[in-house]
C-alpha cells in the first residue's frame, strides 16, 4: 500500500505540468493559425468531419472546448505542478476527467489514425504523385506490351 500512495504523490512531476501548459499554449497557437491564415485548412478540415458523419460543429468550435477543458485540468492541478500545496483526489479526478474529454474532442476532429471514407481514398496523393505513377505505369504497360519486359 505504500508504494501505491508514494507513485500517486510522485507522478504528476513538475515536468508534466509544464508540459501540458506548454501543449495548451501550442494548441491556442494553432487556433489561432486557423482564425487568421490557414483558413484553407480550417474549411477542408470541417468538411472533412461533416462527411465523415463525426461532428456538426465547426472545428474552432470543438478545439476550442478542448482547450476549455485542457485549461481547467491545468487549473485543477496547478499546485501540485508548481510544488506549493497537494491536490485533493477529487481534483485530481475532475482535472483526469477534463484531461480525458479534451483529448477525446481533439481526437474527434483531428485524428490522423481514423478509417477513411472511400471518397477520401484518392485524396492521399498529390497530383504531382498521381502524374508520376500514371507515367510509370504508362512506360511498364508499353515495355510490357513491346516485349521489352
Amino acid at each position: 500500500m505504500y508504494c501505491l500512495n508514494q507513485l500517486q504523490k510522485e507522478f504528476f512531476q513538475r515536468d508534466n505540468y509544464l508540459m501540458l501548459a506548454s501543449i495548451r499554449r501550442s494548441l491556442v497557437s494553432h487556433v489561432e493559425d486557423l482564425h487568421i491564415c490557414r483558413q484553407g485548412l480550417r474549411r477542408d478540415l470541417n468538411l472533412a468531419t461533416k462527411k465523415a458523419g463525426v461532428d456538426e460543429r465547426p472545428i474552432e468550435e470543438v478545439l476550442e472546448s478542448a482547450i476549455l477543458h485542457l485549461g481547467r485540468c491545468i487549473d485543477l492541478v496547478r499546485p501540485a505542478g508548481l510544488l506549493v500545496s497537494s491536490v485533493t483526489k477529487s481534483d485530481w479526478a475532475r482535472a483526469f476527467r477534463a484531461l480525458e474529454y479534451s483529448m477525446s474532442e481533439i481526437r474527434l476532429v483531428c485524428d490522423p489514425d481514423r478509417p477513411l471514407l472511400p471518397g477520401e481514398w484518392g485524396k492521399l496523393m498529390d497530383d504531382e504523385d498521381l502524374s508520376e505513377l500514371e507515367a510509370r505505369n504508362t512506360s511498364y504497360i508499353e515495355r510490357r506490351n513491346s516485349g521489352s519486359l
